[in-house]
């Protein structure tokens, strides 16, 4: 094989590409406004409750760790990831699904909002050579992102807490579970279950709501507000600041894994600048990142990502498609409100634009994105059916990444015979754009393929036509722009090899070959990618995928190797001077890893470790609950996707369990999210994988599996427990039902039964907290029941009952202004009970609470004064309960209010249950930039001890909290 000189490698030092002279000042950037969420486990407030995986009912909100208002999905059966294109067999038409979205109207962009024009992304002027994103090969031989439609991205972990989520005034809803069947499909159009995993989530569907008006009585005492009613109050600050506690709740050392799944999803280069984009799961959420190197290649960084008014970006994010060039970038994705968009002047660093800058994409999907002259260019397809048997192109232009005009097809009049189109690549050069894409039959097999032209930027298209030289057949085409033109490459064979045919143009209209790719074990293009700095060809091999580099598209060399284990999948492919990079994701089926490989222009490595990158790949350290004894203070949760427990005698010094016998540490992810004490020690439950766990300890220190405790074989999920008269109750889900379980000695254990527990598959019942009384037991939940107006997808529900054996079911009103909304905790102090949840209204999510005097024969919602910030993000508009506690005192309830990105936390106490008073902690882990929320109160001496999170963008950690008693 001909090898050909290779360019120096790039400067490490060298400064990022000059910005653009034709760069003119943008538009002030549109308001940026986060919907709500609900908390998880040890979650943030806008989260929903804890839902372990394959939630029956599909679980109320868990609360979520980023404050996050729940997202708007639901199951849709067939529905794919729009992001993600399957990735093709070679040398056999593949499956495309078709795309899934609803045919929307063409409109142009809308108006930006007023805001601060210096913090916005102001596009470069247009280079003389754009660099294309990584261009994918079509279907047939190409393997759009190999993993395009393998794998997906990681949901959070299961249970999250309750209250809101990301991007929409909703929280997570129950569902009805669903026994048997294919893994739930998600409304947003970038997200679905990842099938290798054991474990499921069902997210739910965020609804608008309406709000009715309120009457608020205030009685005002010593600058403490004390409510009978709703309404806008004062609020008093108070109380010391938290700790960051990661090294007191540290990850396991012996573990093997962090818990956490990680993801690269695409890679772009200009000159010496690469951008990797992906994320991770946190506790809160996917954590969406962008590593960015200025060395080619060579190491890399957490970039900074911002919103335009400088706030932390909320949890939620995406990021699936990437371009750049000198000056200006941008990157596309998913997030809880739809698309997400974010721009860059120089790669570095990033801007989180306003939901409202992704409102035109709607339901469509997204292949690819590219840079031209004066702007860019996105490319995908809709489908008004949802179910792709109707695609159509759709090209979206932008001129600064901000505003997007998207053009359907009946002005871009693309057609192709032999069934629905979908666009998959797009490329670019200066103002001259191509674009590939393919029809297909009715079982999702390509039919015809084809290329269009624009010379305007992507605003008028015709179609082009790219020979086939002799040896190629058949649909398949992979496409980059090059410093000249276009080069695109087919699969070709012969009577003794398969190998590549490369052509290049200066037009995009006249094509001439210029070269062959031959390598051994050549198993057909994947991909191409060019910059300034050279091409490089990704092909597939026999466990393995095989590169080609080339200065000038005739001459190929072998540029290395990548092993392909079977669960690697390729992302993305960026080319400096000196390096070629690729962006993989690789799951075990236990864990998923992002993958940078980087071999130098030789085709040797150069070692790039993400895990090692701070900040790229956090381990799991979750604290998701407190509780307290006569003389031992008990933590649970999770560190590197196992259950954890720590335990001390004073509140300040803490010790991990280290004896659990293996109860806590199993193939998948379990986490503990709610513990007890009793006479015969301590119990604590969460979730193992997709099935309950319950763990028992005599002293707090030595755990193992409950004995006797059996669920069943179908569905079931334990949330909470107590321990009162009768022994220890376990309380929360088995099937559509409500489910509980009793021990009088943690030995046996007998369910609950009971037609006050039963639910059915459209009208599903669920707990999600006990607390143990004078009287007996008192869970709270929730049911759903399509024949009630008011609340047909949830409503508080309360259990009774004297020895959890059997339980008496009230359903109550909604709360004030709220469409939906059930309880998640519920506490006793004496003869008064206290229940909290999050609501669904106008404006996002909202705290409330209901209190009983008589053990919960009657109850009556009180209104919770108005606490946090002002505006959006005060507790009136935007908060969630998150964690409750009885204290010698009364009540403490924690919540969290805010926006996702800017959550704090609050607190109301109240001596009865009855008036409360709204106080504002300030403080490290308590207010500030990021999120940050309660997942756990106790009351132990004259103290209140608080656990909970603490998150930005470049990831979370536990927190710890003591202040005397409110």
């Amino acid at each position: 094989m001909s090898v050909t000189g290779h360019e120096p490698d790039d400067d490490p030092n060298a400064d990022p590409p000059p910005e653009d002279p034709w760069a003119f000042p943008p538009p002030p950037p549109a308001g940026w406004g986060h919907g709500n969420a609900a908390p998880p486990a040890a979650l943030p407030p806008w989260a929903a409750p804890p839902v372990p995986p394959h939630p029956p009912a599909s679980p109320p909100p868990a609360e979520n760790a980023h404050g996050e208002a729940a997202t708007d999905e639901t199951a849709f059966a067939g529905e794919t990831d729009p992001w993600r294109i399957p990735p093709q067999p070679p040398w056999n038409p593949a499956h495309e699904p078709p795309p899934t979205q609803r045919t929307v109207t063409d409109v142009p962009a809308p108006e930006p909002a007023p805001g601060d024009r210096a913090a916005a992304y102001q596009p470069p002027p247009a280079p003389d050579q754009t660099v294309p994103p990584p261009a994918e090969p079509p279907a047939t031989v190409f393997d759009l992102p190999p993993s395009a439609t393998s794998r997906s991205t990681p949901r959070p972990p299961d249970p999250r807490m309750p209250g809101g989520g990301h991007g929409g005034p909703g929280y997570d809803r129950p569902q009805p579970w669903q026994p048997a069947g294919p893994s739930t499909m998600y409304d947003e159009p970038w997200r679905r279950d990842t099938p290798q995993r054991a474990r499921r989530t069902i997210r739910l569907k965020p609804i608008l709501l309406a709000v009715a008006g309120l009457v608020v009585v205030a009685l005002i005492a010593g600058g403490v507000v004390f409510l009978t009613g709703r309404g806008p109050l004062h609020h008093t600050t108070t109380g010391p600041a938290a700790q960051l506690a990661g090294a007191t709740f540290a990850p396991d050392p012996a573990a093997k894994a962090d818990g956490h799944d990680q993801e690269l999803l695409g890679v772009a280069s200009a000159g010496s600048i690469v951008v990797a984009i992906g994320g991770e799961t946190e506790t809160a959420d996917y954590r969406g990142e962008f590593l960015v190197s200025s060395d080619g290649g060579r190491s890399f960084r957490l970039a900074d990502v911002r919103t335009p008014d400088g706030a932390e970006p909320g949890y939620g994010d995406t990021p699936r498609v990437i371009a750049g060039s000198a000056g200006a970038w941008v990157a596309l994705g998913g997030s809880h409100a739809g698309t997400a968009v974010w721009t860059s002047r120089d790669g570095r660093t990033w801007i989180r634009q306003p939901d409202s800058t992704g409102a035109v994409f709607g339901r469509d999907k997204i292949t690819r994105v590219a840079r031209t002259a004066n702007g860019f260019v996105a490319v995908g397809d809709t489908s008004q059916k949802g179910d792709y048997s109707d695609a159509v192109p759709v090209v979206w232009l932008s001129s600064d990444g901000r505003q997007w005009q998207r053009l359907g097809n009946d002005q871009l009049k693309m057609s192709l015979p032999g069934g629905p189109l979908s666009l998959i690549d797009v490329a670019a050069h200066g103002d001259l754009v191509l674009a590939y894409g393919w029809s297909t039959d009715g079982k999702g097999q390509i039919v015809k393929d084809g290329v269009w032209r624009s010379a305007d930027g992507g605003r008028t298209w015709a179609a082009a036509d790219v020979p086939h030289p002799k040896g190629t057949a058949g649909p398949g085409i992979a496409l980059a722009a090059t410093p000249t033109g276009f080069i695109a490459g087919r699969n070709a064979h012969s009577k003794s090899e398969q190998y590549g045919v490369m052509l290049t143009s200066a037009d995009g209209q006249s094509w001439r070959k210029t070269g062959e790719i031959h390598l051994p074990g050549y198993g057909g293009l994947q991909r191409l990618s060019s910059s300034d700095r050279g091409m490089a060809a990704v092909i597939g091999g026999d466990k393995k995928v095989l590169i080609a580099r080339s200065d000038d598209g005739g001459t190929w060399q072998n540029g290395g190797e990548v092993p392909l284990s079977s669960g690697r999948t390729i992302e993305g492919v960026a080319v400096t001077a000196g390096a070629t990079i690729v962006a993989a994701r690789e799951d075990d089926g236990q864990d998923a890893d992002a993958v940078l490989a980087v071999r130098d222009a030789l085709g040797q490595e150069i070692p790039v470790d993400v895990s090692a990158i701070p900040g790229a790949a956090r381990p799991d350290q979750t604290v998701a609950y407190v509780a307290s004894s006569a003389n031992l203070r008990v933590a649970v949760g999770g560190t590197n996707g196992d259950g954890a427990v720590w335990t001390s005698p004073d509140g300040s010094r803490w010790t991990r369990a280290g004896d659990t016998g293996g109860a806590l540490a199993r193939p998948g992810k379990q986490r503990l999210i709610n513990a007890a004490s009793g006479a015969a020690g301590w119990l604590a439950v969460g979730y193992d994988g997709d099935r309950p766990l319950a763990v028992t300890s005599p002293d707090g220190t030595s755990w193992r599996s409950a004995a006797g405790f059996d669920p069943g074989s179908g569905h079931a999920a334990t949330y909470a427990a107590a321990y009162g008269k009768a022994g220890y109750v376990i309380v929360g889900e088995s099937g559509f039902s409500a489910g509980t379980w009793v021990s009088s000695d943690l030995k046996s254990w007998k369910p609950g039964s009971g037609g006050d527990l039963e639910g059915t598959r459209t009208a599903n019942r669920w707990m999600r907290s006990v607390a143990a009384g004078p009287a007996g037991y008192v869970a709270v939940g929730g049911v759903s029941d399509p024949s009630v107006k008011d609340a047909p997808q949830g409503r508080p529900a309360v259990w009774t009952s004297t020895d959890g054996l059997k339980w008496t079911l009230k359903q109550l009103p909604q709360p004030s202004g709220a469409a939906e909304g059930w309880f998640d905790r519920v506490a006793v102090h004496g003869n008064a009970l206290v229940a909290t949840g999050t609501a669904g209204t106008a404006s996002g999510r909202t705290a409330f609470a209901f209190v009983s005097s008589d053990g919960g024969a009657s109850w009556q919602e009180v209104g919770l004064p108005k606490a946090g910030q002002d505006g959006p993000d005060s507790s009136d508009r935007n908060s969630a309960a998150t964690a409750l506690t009885a204290t010698p005192h009364g009540f403490v309830i924690a919540g969290a209010a805010g926006r996702a990105g800017r959550t704090d936390v609050v607190l109301w106490t109240s001596a009865d249950g009855h008036a409360w008073a709204a106080q504002t902690p300030q403080g490290t882990g308590l207010s500030g930039r990021g999120d940050q929320w309660l997942t756990g109160l106790t009351s132990f001496g004259a103290d209140l001890l608080g656990v909970g999170i603490n998150a930005d963008h470049r990831g979370e950690q536990p927190t710890l909290w003591r202040r005397p008693l409110p």
